[in-house]
């Protein structure tokens, strides 16, 4: 598994922050499989609420969280009424969090939660 990201394909953002979704969703459809049913995953088009990915032989779907300091008890998000809207629904998705290291341009952790844990209090 390669675990550097290819950063000639974010050359042309000026955004850090572009960047690094372009890096991140690039390199999780290139190394990453469906952690259901082991298929290859696909991406959703750009600015689906909450759904970053999905199998097309199982139809579980998946939203992508990088961070470049270490993964801890919050993780920050867009918009908290979409969130919850999103985790309450009957396709909530599951997640994979990915902690990078940004000088190196390179993936420390990944890190997939089922989303059957996601519940709220």
């Amino acid at each position: 598994m390669q675990t550097i990201f290819n950063t000639q394909i974010a050359s042309s953002y000026k955004s850090n922050s572009q960047k690094i979704r372009v890096l991140t969703e690039d390199w999780v459809s290139s190394e990453i499989f469906c952690p259901n049913c082991g298929n290859n995953i696909s991406n959703f088009e750009n600015n689906r609420p909450v759904a970053d990915f999905y199998c097309a032989n199982c139809s579980e779907e998946y939203e992508l969280k990088s961070k470049r300091d270490g993964i801890d008890k919050k993780i920050v998000d867009g918009a908290y009424s979409t969130m919850i809207d999103r985790l309450q629904s009957q396709n909530n998705p599951n997640f994979f969090f990915l902690n990078y290291d940004l000088k190196n341009y390179e993936v420390i952790n990944f890190i997939v939660i089922p989303k059957h844990f996601f519940i709220l209090k």
